[in-house]
C-alpha cells in the first residue's frame, strides 16, 4: 500500500551526506599509503576519541545525535496521511475511487531508533517473547483491504500502461509519483531529506568494525560461552534461524543470558557512546549540509500539514 512505502528507514547507497566519513577514510588511506600499505586494502575512518562510557542497558529511551535530522513519528504520520490524500485526489480526477484507510504509525515494531539497535535489552519482555516483540510484533498488524482497481485504475495509480486514461494524461509514475513530487515541491534538494537516514545507517555499519565495539563483542561472547551459548556477537544471536514464534524455553533462556551479558559487559553503553561519537563528528564536519536537512524536513512537513487542511 502506498502508505507503507516511506516507512523503513532504509535508504539509498552511498550518499554525499557521509562526506565526513568519506573524507576521514581518504585521509587514513593517504596516511597508510605513505607507510607502505597496499592501495587495494580499504581504510576505515579514524576512530573518534570517547570518554568513559556510561553504564547503560535499556536502549529504547536513548537518543542518537542523528535524530535531530530524521523525521519524528508525528511528521511521518502527517506525511503518510498527506500522501494518501494526494493519491486519492489524483485518482478522483480520473474518476477512480481509491478507498484506502490510513495505517496508524508507531504501534508495531521497535518503539524508537535505538530500541533493539544494539540487540534486546528488555528482560521482562524476553521472559515471555524471547527475541520477539510481543504485542508490537509487526506480524500482528492488521492488513488493510486493498482497493479493487481495474486495469485503468492500476495504470492511473502506478503510471504503468497507457499514457492516457479517460481522456486525461497519466502523470509520470502515476498518482503515486505525483503525490511524491507534490510533497517535496518546497524542498530545493530532495536528497537532503535522506542525509540523516544515510548517516545513521552508515555509522551503524562502521561501528560494528570499531575496535572498542569489537572488544565488547568479544567480552559479551565470552560471557555467553560461560552460560553455555556460542555466538560471536549480539546481532548473530538475534538472527538465529532456530528462534521462531512462539518462543521456545531455549530461546527465552538464551535471550535472558544475552541481556545479562550485555549488562555485565556494558555493551549498550560502549556501542551507543562510540556510535554517538561517529555521528557527532560527521555532523560537525558538514554543518551546512545538515542544516539543509533540517530545513528540508521542516519544509516537507509544512507541505504535508497544508495538504491535510
Amino acid at each position: 500500500m502506498a502508505l507503507n512505502r516511506r516507512k523503513p528507514r532504509a535508504g539509498a547507497g552511498v550518499d554525499s551526506v557521509l562526506a565526513a566519513l568519506a573524507v576521514l577514510a581518504a585521509l587514513v588511506l593517504l596516511a597508510s599509503c605513505a607507510g607502505g600499505k597496499p592501495d587495494s586494502e580499504p581504510a576505515e575512518p579514524a576512530e573518534p576519541a570517547i570518554g568513559a562510557a556510561p553504564k547503560l542497558l535499556a536502549s529504547s529511551g536513548l537518543r542518537l545525535p542523528v535524530e535531530d535530522y530524521l523525521p519524528t513519528q508525528d511528521q511521518l504520520d502527517r506525511l503518510s496521511q498527506a500522501n494518501l490524500t494526494l493519491i486519492q485526489r489524483c485518482m478522483a480526477r480520473f474518476g477512480v475511487r481509491y478507498d484506502v484507510q490510513p495505517t496508524p504509525g508507531g504501534i508495531y515494531g521497535p518503539v524508537s531508533l535505538t530500541d533493539r539497535r544494539y540487540g534486546i535489552t528488555d528482560a521482562e519482555l524476553a521472559r515471555t517473547a524471547g527475541y520477539g516483540l510481543g504485542a508490537r510484533d509487526p506480524a500482528l498488524q492488521p492488513k488493510p483491504a486493498r482497493p479493487d482497481l481495474d486495469a485503468d485504475g492500476q495504470t492511473v495509480l502506478t503510471g504503468q500502461g497507457s499514457s492516457v486514461v479517460h481522456g486525461l494524461a497519466v502523470p509520470a509514475d502515476g498518482c503515486l509519483g505525483e503525490a511524491d513530487r507534490a510533497l517535496v515541491r518546497s524542498v530545493p534538494k530532495p536528497d537532503d531529506l535522506r542525509r540523516g537516514n544515510n548517516l545513521q545507517m552508515g555509522t551503524f555499519e562502521v561501528t560494528k568494525r570499531d575496535s572498542r565495539v569489537r572488544a565488547v563483542f568479544v567480552a559479551w561472547s565470552a560471557c555467553m560461552k560461560e552460560a553455555g551459548y556460542h555466538y560471536a556477537d549480539p546481532l548473530v544471536v538475534a538472527g538465529d534461524p532456530a528462534f521462531t514464534s512462539p518462543p521456545s524455553t531455549t530461546q527465552i533462556a538464551v535471550a535472558l543470558a544475552d541481556i545479562a551479558c550485555k549488562a555485565r559487559t556494558n555493551l549498550v553503553g560502549e556501542w551507543f557512546t562510540v556510535e554517538s561519537a561517529y555521528q557527532r563528528r560527521a555532523i560537525d564536519a558538514d554543518p551546512t549540509g545538515f542544516a539543509r536537512t533540517r530545513a528540508a524536513l521542516a519544509a516537507r512537513d509544512r507541505t504535508a500539514t497544508e495538504v491535510a487542511q
